[in-house]
């Protein structure tokens, strides 16, 4: 017996929420998700059974909504993992909630909450605002200049000096913890920054890799990595793959480069779809195929995938390709990525409404920081991989658009928007730190790109907004209204090392390396390839055409009537000139931005 077919569930919307007033029952949320093995197993039992069935139906309104289809809705009413059952009222407010609830727990639970409804939102004991998350630390609102060193601090506080990672158990992968601490490392050779990221790393590999069908799985219920909730993301792959791969060429190690490239593999074989060419979201965990020898595995049917496409997903697959090429040199990954990108561009952007959430998918209503800011990063990435003005200029047209769909009228990025004509009048946007974060650091990528200076500006007041916040939460906006899957504000800071991440650009400086030659010249094309092998903190490419981009070319101050030429530059000071890839990989191997003295050549 099917959940639909037993639960009368509803959509999210105004139909349950006038229900739930007229008829003065609690709404039921079910948080769900296609790729998730206990959201089946509660299908399965709890919202399988009769008095469970009988006690919804008749006592609740009762919601259903997929986390990834409504990653607002998940972030305001997870109860700390998934599935998750949060009880609300008729504003949508949260009474109380709990995690994967057994059927006979289930009965007593429904029970509680209904007989007491709407007269306390204390239900079973736990106050309404228990998703309220604690602090991971105190926020980082001191001197100018601490952002960067309060949140490496509350990494090292964290930091498992055995198995590598943050907090103990459950561990999730923390590819923006170790990116902060490869650029650090980059700037300063501190061994101790570089052996946390690799000792991560190490754990990671051994844990949740899968040796045999390639590709990671989402995370450890272990401390030592090594038992693995089993399903797939695509942007948990997107994002290892990148950061594995700049792990590669920042150390050489040939285990990192094996990662990333396996990931990409993975994508590409389970995920790629080839007719649309777009990346499916996830893959089902299917703990019983990976309990399976690797002999019967082959044969055996696949875990089941979902065939979503998500915009911003599809982004991070863009960008983490894009470092695939760039590592390997293998142009076939940049077709695929200009697939993916004139997909989002062609089908899932308008200019009035920016990016769907899904593509290939019916009229969406609601727009999500987050696809706006993962598309906007593939294509810087791809203008500085390819030399493209096109990108660009589609990146400047997204900016845009952000600023005006997404600005708060208080300064900084709203998480979500109603584009429709009726907007729906239980959303509760909140600025997130996350998405909020990576905006600034494409502000800042742009006005490097660019020299629009006030754009650097823009990135500078929008992290000002969250020095009152952050290191310890992952948004600004009401306490307790936002709360991460397994509390991952205090396992791992997702939120903050890329806060401090934009703001180590900032007070420290992208290492810039401008490429000045004509597109066509084959020297050129060889120097771009081997600048993007190239590991340096925060680094930014740019290829500039000596006739072309004559006039942004005698602004920086370069000649235009030379060979090809490959100039690293930091803090407005650059090397001498480079003409040659052996010359680059000596770049490579010295590593000059960590002796910031040796750029002696003012820019411009």
């Amino acid at each position: 017996m099917s959940t639909e077919q037993s639960i009368h569930w509803l959509d999210w919307g105004d139909e349950a929420f006038q229900r739930s007033l007229s008829e003065e029952k609690p709404v039921l949320l079910a948080l769900t998700a296609t790729w998730c093995h206990w959201c089946h197993v509660m299908d399965q039992t709890s919202y399988s059974h009769p008095e469970v069935i009988s006690l919804v139906d008749s006592r609740f309104v009762p919601v259903r909504v997929d986390v990834d289809q409504r990653p607002d809705l998940s972030h305001r009413y997870n109860q700390g993992g998934f599935p998750s059952v949060a009880v609300l009222d008729h504003q949508g407010e949260l009474i109380t909630g709990r995690i994967y609830t057994p059927p006979e727990e289930m009965v007593q639970f429904l029970e509680q909450v209904s007989s007491r409804y709407p007269e306390t939102g204390e239900a079973d004991g736990h106050p309404g605002d228990e998703a309220t998350p604690v602090p991971a630390a105190a926020p980082s609102a001191g001197e100018p200049g601490s952002e960067v060193t309060s949140v490496l601090q509350r990494m090292e506080e964290m930091y498992d000096a055995t198995y590598g990672g943050f907090g103990y158990e459950p561990k999730q992968p923390p590819w923006d913890g170790v990116g902060l601490l490869l650029a650090r490392y980059g700037h300063t050779r501190d061994r101790n920054l570089l052996r946390m990221a690799t000792t991560t790393l190490d754990g990671i590999q051994a844990g949740l890799y899968d040796q045999n069908d390639e590709g990671f799985f989402r995370y450890s219920v272990s401390r030592d990595w090594k038992v693995p909730h089993y399903e797939k993301m695509l942007c948990t792959n997107a994002s290892l793959a990148a950061t594995y791969l700049d792990a590669y060429q920042l150390t050489g190690r040939k285990a990192y480069r094996q990662a990333g490239l396996g990931a990409l593999k993975y994508m590409q074989d389970i995920l790629f779809d080839q007719p649309t060419g777009l990346f499916y979201a996830s893959q089902d965990a299917g703990e019983a195929y990976y309990a399976l020898p690797w002999g019967h595995r082959k044969t055996a049917e696949k875990p089941r995938i979902d065939r979503t496409f998500y915009a911003g997903w599809n982004a991070l697959a863009a960008s983490s390709l894009i470092k695939g090429f760039g590592t390997s040199g293998d142009s076939s990954y940049l077709q695929v990525v200009k697939g993916v990108l004139d997909h989002l561009w062609q089908q899932g952007w308008s200019k009035e409404g920016g990016f769907s959430h899904v593509l290939e998918g019916p009229g969406q209503q609601f727009r999500y920081l987050s696809d706006q800011v993962h598309a906007l990063g593939a294509f810087l990435c791809l203008y500085e991989s390819t030399g493209n003005p096109g990108a660009l200029e589609t990146s400047l047209q997204v900016v845009d658009c952000i600023q005006r769909l997404f600005g708060a009228s208080d300064g900084g990025y709203l998480d979500v928007c109603d584009v429709s004509p009726n907007p729906d009048a239980m959303l509760r946007p909140v600025k997130p730190v996350l998405e909020n974060s990576l905006m600034a650091e494409a502000l800042i990528r742009l006005s490097h790109l660019t020299g629009q200076e006030d754009l650097e500006q823009q990135a500078r007041d929008t992290l000002m907004l969250f020095r009152d916040v952050a290191p310890g939460s992952s948004y600004k906006g009401p306490p307790g209204f936002r709360r991460m899957e397994e509390d991952e504000e205090r396992l791992y800071l997702p939120a903050a090392p890329v806060w401090a991440m934009a703001w180590d650009m900032l007070e420290h400086g992208p290492v810039d390396l401008v490429l000045v030659g004509a597109a066509a010249d084959r020297r050129t094309q060889r120097l771009l390839r081997s600048a993007l092998r190239v590991f340096a903190p925060h680094r930014i490419i740019q290829v500039l055409d000596p006739q072309e981009d004559e006039v942004r070319v005698s602004a920086l101050g370069f000649p235009v009537n030379t060979p090809p030429s490959l100039y690293a530059c930091m803090s407005g000071m650059c090397l001498s000139p480079i003409h040659t890839p052996a010359q680059v990989r000596s770049l490579a191997s010295e590593q000059p931005w960590s002796q910031s003295g040796r750029f002696t050549i003012r820019l411009g």
